[in-house]
């Protein structure tokens, strides 16, 4: 595909976006926290490397604008910071001591257990549960098409299919209802960061430590059914799923770890794919021209549990859309980390303790970094010499600790939308970035 096959400039649609803010406090800091993490940012970013932001009793947050920042801290000096406490007490509840929570050695080494089922002979194999999900998800939206559906609720439904599929090779069916309510009570209120999670010292017990103890209790409980279902199955030859690679890593270990492995993926797996395929969705509803083009890409090509990972390769466009979805819309908004000593970043003194924080909401539509910035503009992604730095570009994030799964992540289904309504949908950052309202779609069959 060439630049410019599909949209003329003229034709790029901006999605509606919370603006940024003139300046920021620690009171307008701590309101944004209840309210809408987005509110926080400040327009500042857009322009200095580094905004400090300081907090009553001598603390700070830096902000961090620039890719050298963002290379000094994942990578450079990557073991001058550590995870933010908050951040393990808001995972923590359904990670357990996963890789998402591990630090020091213990990461290393669980990184080390878990990197060969992540490699990319597992993505045939995933392909076809993809497949298999995506089709029946397409079959309850074609019966659907006519009226308004809740497509939300819909990519929701899908990713949590694909991910008990993928996962244990098991339909979702009795397990989708207590999987999806679990998720999405605990993502829309427990799993939203507090300002205690930032301010109450670690080791001691937030308000809200309690009620997540109760639900880690639930959750575990939920997990380790699965996993005897799972393992009551009678074995294939090869591996069958992510569990069969999953429990083979981690070898002779405690069913504890594996769990806890078991848990992240499902969240991190179903939350993540639904937030990127629903944006993707709203964008593509105002885009006409590229759902035109994403239709004569996949026609012809066989995308059924045999042929999918076959065709993957040849969906460039499709692949496009999701990576600008991913800019427009990152599930991880922003990248914490807490210094463990004394140091400076592009001339900003970061003291030990200061929390620092790469705003990737921010840096991903910083006109700086790129063209058209505000618009939705897949073809980017496919024009020789736009390719993004890669300290710009991170919605998985980067460096050591980048996303396990991030390959796996980019798996993308294709939908002819038209939106039905005018309310403008605006993102609301929880856990990760979700719609402020569900909208209704109609769907239209090509």
């Amino acid at each position: 595909m060439t630049s410019g096959a599909v949209l003329e400039r003229a034709d790029l649609y901006a999605p509606p976006m919370p603006p940024l803010a003139e300046r920021v406090d620690w009171l307008r800091l701590l309101s944004a926290f209840r309210r809408n993490t987005l509110d926080a940012f400040p327009g500042a970013c857009l322009t200095e490397p580094t905004v400090t932001l300081r907090l009553p009793g001598g603390g700070r947050v830096v902000l961090l604008c620039v890719p050298e920042a963002v290379r000094h801290v994942l990578v450079a000096q990557g073991s001058d910071f550590a995870r933010l406490p908050a951040g393990i007490r808001v995972l923590g509840p359904v990670a357990g001591r996963g890789l998402v929570t591990a630090e020091g050695e213990a990461w290393r080494r669980q990184r080390r257990v878990l990197a060969p089922a992540f490699t990319p002979r597992t993505v045939p194999l995933m392909a076809r549960h993809i497949a298999r999900a995506t089709a029946a998800c397409l079959r309850r939206l074609d019966a659907a098409r006519g009226g308004p559906v809740d497509l939300h609720a819909e990519m929701q439904r899908l990713s949590l299919d694909i991910a008990a599929s993928s996962m244990f090779s098991l339909e979702a069916g009795p397990y989708e209802a207590r999987i999806r309510a679990m998720v999405s009570a605990y993502l829309g209120g427990l799993g939203r960061p507090r300002v205690s999670d930032f301010l109450v010292p670690p080791g001691w017990p937030t308000p809200a430590a309690p009620r997540r103890w109760f639900f880690r209790r639930r959750w575990r409980a939920l997990i380790a059914e699965l996993i005897a279902v799972r393992r009551a199955q009678v074995a294939g030859q090869g591996p069958r799923d992510l569990f069969d690679l999953l429990a083979e890593a981690h070898g002779e270990e405690p069913d504890g770890l594996l769990a806890d492995e078991v848990g992240t993926m499902i969240v991190a797996g179903h939350e993540t794919t639904a937030s990127t395929l629903f944006w993707a969705a709203t964008l593509l509803a105002r885009a006409p021209a590229v759902q035109e083009a994403l239709a004569a890409e996949a026609r012809g090509l066989d995308l059924g549990e045999a042929g999918a990972a076959a065709a993957l390769p040849r969906l460039a466009l499709a692949r496009a859309v999701v990576q600008e979805a991913l800019r427009l819309y990152p599930p991880a908004y922003m990248i914490a980390r807490r210094a463990v000593r004394d140091g400076a970043v592009c001339g900003a003194a970061i003291p030990a303790g200061t929390t620092v924080m790469i705003p990737t909401w921010v840096m991903h539509r910083n006109p700086r970094w790129w063209p058209r910035a505000d618009a939705f503009d897949p073809e980017r992604f496919l024009r020789p010499g736009e390719e993004p730095d890669r300290f710009v570009y991170l919605p998985f994030g980067a460096g050591p600790q980048v996303c396990i799964g991030a390959q796996l992540a980019l798996a993308e289904a294709t939908l002819a939308l038209s939106l039905d309504g005018a309310r403008p949908i605006l993102p609301v950052a929880t856990v990760t970035v979700r719609p402020d309202h569900a909208p209704p779609f109609r769907l239209a069959r090509r």
